[in-house]
């Protein structure tokens, strides 16, 4: 079952190739049309289309052999990265109209530099700047243009400062610092192609020149910005910059858990901050484990008043049956799944929701059905039904989540009492084989307790004691 639906996936990740590539294809053959004004014959059509469909197939086959997850996995990315390649072609090929050095030829390295690695920006560019190169170069054959030296100029140039983008752009997840760079980068480009141009054009035409190797240079910094964010929402892609958004405390879900649940929110802050240190100290992405700890319990909005946290002096699970209660807590996880998909949380944050209580015993209901009854009580009726971490980042929220909570439970903790209470539970969940699916190791396990233990102390230190107001400020007699 498992093969065929990897089987479908690459199936559509190969439709959408195909699509892409089409559009590619008719994107050369309107422009040779629009420009020369006359039908196009068997003769030309060929080189126009053939060299677009040959390099996107030579993408597919990279993807394929060295991305193979992107096609395994939800292909958002996939689609994304070929979008990203598409829609930065055929914006060249219009925009080089009027004048090649308006063709903002590093666009694509801009656009996917943030929202995919660094080898998937590098080969999108060149892929982008191959195809276009394609185009007019068969075009300059046809004699449909005569600019073949600024075509060489800015296809240098773009694939120069694209590999420097794809490089720099995606270390940084904050928006503002991604135009920044870009500015500085794309100045260079500015400069350079006015520099080359020169040493073939008069200096009667320098205005001229100006003004299109200025547009040239800055249209990626204008329009990528606002292209990411439009193509994180359209594929539900998962980048560090949507992370930051997605743990904003005015995000819808976040808001209602805040608003609703104050006792669960707060929980979720002090295992955010667990998480982000953890997952630092395993080379993990800290951005992902703090988004997966905020949503990781959003399913007790739908029962908020049955969880500890949210509760006064009154327990609602003393009137019920404990398999009634167990159900209602073992509802959450299913429930927060629900609620992310509703509110399109991004699939790798969303699956949290149902792994970090893996298929664990919920002990308090288990022992509570075990004293009302004489006979054998069945320990898959009192467990999660959840699926067990199959990512670092998910163990890393089932620790720290369960870390948490034992810790609040400790009367006096100190650093020794943690750490006997962390080994426990981690040694428990080794036991009920809770890290079987995911490739975190013992060495990785003893880091993240490590790093609780030694956050525990910066959250939950101890202030020191004021002195009483009256004893410190004595009252005053009337005179």
């Amino acid at each position: 079952m498992e093969h065929s639906y990897k089987r479908i996936r690459i199936f559509y990740g190969l439709l959408f190739f195909a699509a892409c590539t089409a559009v590619i294809a008719a994107a050369a053959v309107l422009r040779f049309v629009f420009i020369t004004g006359r039908g196009l014959g068997a003769a030309a059509l060929a080189p126009l289309t053939v060299a677009p469909v040959m390099l996107m197939a030579a993408l597919c086959v990279y993807m394929i052999y060295t991305r193979k997850e992107l096609f395994a996995a939800s292909r958002r990315s996939l689609y994304a990265i070929i979008t990203a390649v598409t829609l930065s072609y055929t914006a060249n090929i219009y925009l080089a109209l009027p004048s090649p050095l308006l063709m903002p030829s590093c666009m694509a390295a801009f656009v996917i530099a943030p929202i995919s690695k660094r080898r998937d920006a590098f080969v999108g560019n060149l892929f982008a700047n191959l195809l276009v190169f394609s185009t007019l170069i068969a075009e300059y054959i046809y004699g449909a243009s005569d600019s073949l030296y600024e075509f060489f100029i800015v296809f240098l140039l773009g694939v120069t400062s694209g590999t420097v983008a794809s490089y720099i752009l995606s270390s940084d997840a904050k928006r503002a610092g991604l135009i920044i760079k870009g500015f500085i980068i794309n100045t260079s480009v500015f400069a350079l192609t006015l520099m080359l141009c020169l040493l073939r054009r008069s200096d009667a035409e320098l205005a001229a020149l100006t003004g299109f190797a200025a547009v040239g240079a800055y249209i990626p910094v204008i329009f990528a910005p606002p292209l990411q964010p439009l193509l994180e929402k359209i594929f539900n892609l998962v980048t560090n910059s949507r992370l930051i958004e997605l743990t904003d405390h005015n995000s819808p879900l976040i808001k209602r858990l805040r608003l609703e649940t104050p006792g669960t929110f707060n929980h979720s802050l002090a295992v955010a901050n667990f998480a982000e240190i953890c997952a630092s100290s395993i080379g993990e992405n800290p951005y992902l484990a703090r988004a997966c700890a905020y949503y990781h319990d959003v399913g007790k909005l739908v029962n908020p008043s049955y969880f500890k946290e949210n509760q006064s002096d009154l327990n609602p699970h003393d009137e019920l049956l404990p398999e009634v209660s167990a159900e209602i807590i073992r509802s959450h996880t299913t429930e927060g799944l629900a609620l992310c998909r509703r509110y399109r949380i991004p699939k790798t944050v969303a699956d949290v929701t149902v792994q970090h209580h893996g298929t664990l015993l919920i002990p308090v209901f288990y022992n509570k059905a075990c004293k009302l009854t004489d006979g054998e009580v069945d320990k898959t009726e009192y467990s999660y039904r959840g699926v067990t971490p199959v990512t670092k980042i998910a163990a890393i929220i089932m620790l720290c989540d369960a870390g948490e909570a034992a810790i609040r439970a400790i009367p006096e903790p100190d650093g020794e009492k943690v750490d006997r209470v962390l080994t426990a539970l981690i040694r428990d969940r080794i036991e009920a084989r809770q890290f079987d699916n995911c490739d975190i190791s013992l060495r990785d396990l003893d880091t993240v307790k490590r790093a609780i233990i030694s956050a525990y102390g910066g959250l939950f230190h101890k202030r020191m004691e004021y002195p009483d107001t009256k004893s410190a400020y004595p009252a005053q007699k009337d005179r």
